[in-house]
């Protein structure tokens, strides 16, 4: 099962490329559940954005991966992005 609604996320990311860091603004859609972190009260969703560096000498693309927490009640507990490449 997926999470289907759409979650608004801003947070500062370090380009590996260039090393500036930049605020970002993104949209989590469509994220996909992650079985085997799941536990009985929460489920754990996993996200694969890309985005592209603020840096215009740079403009590396970026790719982004995280996993969202969420409750049984659906409420957005926290989001963790686990690599930036």
């Amino acid at each position: 099962m997926n999470y289907k609604n759409t979650i608004n996320h801003n947070c500062n990311i370090k380009c590996p490329k260039c090393n500036h860091t930049y605020s970002y603004d993104f949209k989590l859609e469509d994220l996909k559940k992650n079985n085997n972190k799941s536990r009985s009260l929460e489920n754990c969703y996993e996200f694969l954005i890309y985005l592209i560096c603020k840096n215009p000498l740079c403009n590396y693309d970026m790719e982004i991966k995280g996993e969202t927490i969420v409750s049984s009640s659906n409420t957005l507990n926290s989001i963790k992005i686990t690599s930036i490449k």
